[in-house]
């Protein structure tokens, strides 16, 4: 079944004969628990035995978790005219991988995912599976950035119908105190990550691993955002306090930074002591969002369509007076 261009044969016996000698291997070494024979087609056979190949994953020493990586390696690239042998076996390779903190000998990237999941004409739930298995061998190997993708990846797999699981699968695929943080830069204030912070100060350090000194500006750039959302004429002071900012020339440096990077837009009122915002970016693009999005551009078509009616209007009346 395998192309032997790709994969190194070192048996040439009946498909039947390697696949029962290779149960009989799995269960007396690696503690498998397969049938002895197993099923009659070869296809099937082999996907049985490839959905238990990580009960060997347990290996003592680093060098041998490198051979069996390398292995079930060569196994995959084998397979490439079977796709459904080969998902099961990108499986166990991630699995064996992760538990070896080996991720970084897979192409992990999520258009390379999207790639393989077409290949494999692979359902939804497949995808979620396979995306759970490369996100928590990600962090295990203490890669958080290509995590932190995955897990947007896996979350986009979500759409109205099942919107309720990704919660369930956010809390699942990372650990509680992630998922609080996420929510924490999704919708909390610089009071509410202060809250965070010192209920779990070691938590920034060794899991975001991001310098504290960025956390804070992006959270009160956040906080400045929630309030331009509810008020457009913000009292210095109030915004001091909110920020924990001297109300001096830190808060006025902090503010002119959010203009640059277009947080907000508005100009600073020195006689009432005022930052007046005229536009602002949303932390959330929700439902809300949309709707009031279609508003505005339904307003501007019904706009741009009585000015092209006017225009047409005064075109007549000067050719009338030709």
């Amino acid at each position: 079944m395998a192309d032997h261009k790709i994969l190194p044969v070192f048996a040439f016996v009946d498909d039947g004969e390697q696949l029962q000698q290779l149960r009989e291997y799995l269960n007396n070494v690696g503690k498998a628990k397969l049938d002895p024979k197993g099923p009659p087609d070869v296809s099937d056979n082999l996907i049985d035995i490839c959905s238990q190949i990580t009960v060997m994953g347990a290996c003592p020493h680093p060098v041998e978790a490198g051979h069996a990586v390398h292995v079930l390696s060569n196994l995959f690239r084998g397979f490439a005219a079977h796709p459904k042998i080969q998902e099961v076996l990108y499986r166990a390779l991630v699995a064996m991988c992760s538990e070896a903190r080996m991720i970084g000998e897979l192409d992990c990237s999520t258009e390379n995912l999207q790639k393989q999941f077409k290949q494999w004409g692979t359902a939804v739930d497949g995808q979620r599976d396979i995306l759970r298995l490369v996100h928590i061998g990600l962090l295990e190997d203490q890669k958080a950035d290509q995590a932190a993708k995955v897990m947007i990846m896996l979350l986009g797999t979500y759409t109205e119908k099942d919107a309720a699981l990704a919660r369930e699968d956010a809390i699942e695929c990372s650990d509680p105190l992630m998922y609080s943080a996420l929510e924490l830069f999704i919708s909390g204030t610089l009071k509410d990550y202060r809250a965070f912070v010192k209920a779990h100060p070691e938590f920034v350090g060794e899991k975001l691993k991001v310098e504290e000194a960025v956390l804070l500006k992006k959270i009160r750039l956040l906080t400045l955002m929630s309030i331009a959302e509810n008020n457009n004429v913000i009292h210095l002071d109030t915004l001091a306090e909110e920020l924990d900012l001297s109300p001096d020339d830190h808060l006025e440096e902090f503010i002119i930074d959010a203009i640059q990077v277009n947080a907000i837009s508005g100009k600073l009122n020195e006689m009432t002591r005022t930052l007046v915002v005229s536009s602002f970016q949303h932390r959330q693009f929700g439902r809300e969002q949309w709707q009031t999005l279609q508003k505005r551009l339904q307003t501007l078509v019904n706009n741009l369509k009585q000015s092209h009616a006017n225009i047409h209007s005064i075109n007549q009346h000067v050719d009338s007076l030709a």
